[in-house]
């Protein structure tokens, strides 16, 4: 079995002899059950290695999204979402709101389910995506790093706007979206609405052109309600005094 890597069959294959002996299993029966400790096993594999590749920051789930009334999402938004039709149409789903929201873990959660339904994904900082594309230019890998970023199934930015980019920046991040346009998904988070990402981006034309990209085929969704982080942080001192 190791020699065929059929890892899956060879960790359970004492168990599942026993099963088939105390339970009078036909051979097909048998081989049913190895065969599917396999399928199981590769498909464990694959998104270990789709997370992994993906480079989120934390952990989240869908599981783990609240859906207090004043948050202005109800659950079945979020499971619309996770049927990930928008990303089989190509569409950008754009997350703004306040700090401490809850936008980060929202998208962090899509990203991960994605990857268990075995959907390529990269996770970016706006100021990290920034960061990697100069250091990509300088080691002269900069077209790969852009065939990448356009053979992921879902690109997910986020912060974006917590800085203001420089004219160089804004025209990168400009050639990213452009290399994903109309085909691939991208999940956005910011704190800034559309109609003020000027304030980030000066140069209009440029401002126009990103917002274009990412707004005219997207689901805009506005997360309200207190600051979790903030929330968080009063917990954990009051169990600390």
């Amino acid at each position: 079995m190791l020699e065929l890597s059929l890892h899956g069959m060879r960790e359970n294959f004492p168990k599942r002899i026993k099963e088939a002996l105390d339970a009078d299993l036909s051979y097909e029966d048998f081989m049913n059950l190895i065969l599917f400790d396999e399928l199981e096993y590769r498909k464990n594999l694959r998104q270990k290695r789709l997370i992994r590749a993906a480079s989120f920051r934390s952990s989240a789930s869908l599981e783990g999204i609240t859906y207090e009334k004043n948050r202005n999402f109800d659950k079945k938004l979020i499971q619309e979402l996770a049927q990930l039709r928008f990303i089989n149409d190509g569409l950008n789903v754009i997350f703004h709101g306040a700090t401490g929201v809850g936008k980060t873990y929202i998208a962090t959660a899509l990203g991960h389910h994605a990857c268990r339904c075995s959907r390529s994904v990269m996770f970016f900082k706006m100021n990290l995506l920034m960061e990697k594309i100069a250091l990509t230019r300088s080691e002269g890998s900069y077209l790969n790093f852009l065939k990448r970023v356009r053979a992921v199934d879902l690109l997910i930015v986020d912060d974006f706007g917590i800085k203001n980019l420089t004219a160089s920046q804004a025209q990168d991040f400009y050639d990213v979206l452009d290399e994903r346009d109309n085909e691939r998904a991208t999940v956005l988070t910011t704190q800034l609405p559309s109609e003020n990402w000027n304030e980030v981006i000066t140069d209009p034309l440029v401002c126009e052109a990103i917002s274009d990209r990412l707004t005219a085929r997207a689901i805009k969704i506005e997360v309200r309600g207190p600051s979790k982080r903030r929330a968080n942080q009063n917990q954990s001192k009051e169990l600390t005094e």
